[in-house]
């Protein structure tokens, strides 16, 4: 059986987010469960090993790790190995299948390699809302990634909701096109802050919805004494500014913290009276499932891919002020025993997704598209 190759392009992010975590997340869950099967499913990995978790892998067995400083080099050059160099490496080590769990991949995929490609498609926000990033990384995404999905093996989608995007944009064969749901991974809470606050997380993207988060949490405020906003995140060069948002992190009551580590987000999690998360677009919404299975309860929209992945969480129009507002009342307002019942509810939810579930079903794609 030729070896399945790994591109490990994420590893080259040093403060990951999103589609960085949850990339490492699969690879990890693909690569531990192949080394607990009989099967002997050898795989070749192109990763950086200064990504916490990614040096482990070259202790597992059947498993042939090919360091790649992805650190050291730009986001272009690193674009620019996975359009020219990717694929002619994997055949060198004798693979015929590569799997790219970011979005993009080589653009140019006719058999001269010799190789198939899968590729992971996280969300279409690129593409359909071209308002929310720079022009440079409109560009780079036109080369980068829509060649790419439109020209490999198999597309894999992380929920039904991009799936039916997909089916609408990319206008290939549904056997092109197969689902399979992220995970969320155990976290532990080492000294959770538990206070009087709301949490939200993720970076400083336009669909995050910030500004209007902020805006209906000044409006509860003065009913709250001494409740705070706390808000995690950190700017991203390829998305524009939200208008206001700046300013608007400033307000009285609201604390940016920037990037936080995953055992500070955890911590987070679990002292906050509830997390917020009223996105506007999103192709799976981990941060809602992690706050769950920390046994917060969530606030989140009505809207996207939430209502299929979020669950026992109270979901509103993310286009009204006055909605999120009323939400978070609500949350705030809730008897203990109503807490607890939202509680449970979430954490049962959660146990729906797991990173081992999604390794079993790529192990099977992989050995699907290999015979």
């Amino acid at each position: 059986m030729n070896p399945i190759a790994l591109n490990g392009r994420f590893s080259g992010t040093r403060q990951p987010t999103g589609t960085q975590i949850a990339s490492f997340q699969l690879f990890d869950a693909i690569l531990r469960h192949a080394s607990r099967r009989s099967d002997n499913q050898r795989f070749v990995v192109f990763a950086d090993d200064r990504f916490p978790g990614v040096g482990e892998w070259s202790t597992l067995p059947d498993i042939t790790f090919v360091q790649t400083p992805f650190q050291d080099w730009s986001r272009t050059r690193g674009h620019l190995w996975e359009q020219c160099l990717a694929a002619p490496l994997a055949k060198s080590h004798g693979c015929r299948l590569m799997h790219h769990p970011m979005n993009t991949s080589p653009a140019w995929q006719g058999r001269k390699h010799g190789i198939d490609h899968i590729v992971t498609l996280h969300d279409l926000n690129f593409l359909l809302h071209p308002e929310w990033y720079s022009r440079s990384f409109r560009m780079v995404y036109d080369i980068c990634a829509l060649p790419g999905l439109r020209k490999s093996r198999c597309v894999v989608t992380i929920s039904e909701y991009v799936r039916g995007q997909a089916e609408n944009v990319l206008r290939r064969s549904p056997n092109y096109l197969r689902m399979i749901h992220d995970g969320v991974k155990p976290m532990k809470v080492t000294s959770p802050r538990e206070g009087n606050y709301l949490f939200a997380a993720g970076s400083l993207q336009p669909h995050k919805n910030l500004a209007r988060l902020i805006e209906a949490f000044l409006q509860i405020k003065p009913s709250y004494p001494g409740l705070e906003l706390i808000v995690a995140g950190r700017k991203q060069i390829p998305f524009t500014s939200s208008p206001g948002l700046s300013s608007l992190l400033q307000s009285p009551g609201v604390r940016f913290t920037g990037y936080l580590s995953d055992e500070d987000l955890a911590n987070a999690y679990a002292g906050a009276r509830a997390f917020c998360f009223p996105s506007l677009e999103e192709g799976f919404g981990l941060p809602v499932l992690e706050a769950m299975s920390l046994g917060c309860p969530v606030l989140t929209s009505n809207i996207s891919c939430l209502p299929e992945i979020a669950g026992p969480s109270l979901q509103v129009d993310p286009y009204s002020v006055e909605a999120i507002s009323g939400g978070l009342r609500q949350l705030l307002d809730l008897a203990q025993s109503e807490r607890e019942k939202l509680i449970t509810a979430g954490q049962t939810w959660c146990q729906r997704f797991s990173w081992e579930d999604s390794a079993m079903k790529y192990i099977s794609l992989y050995r699907d598209l290999s015979r």
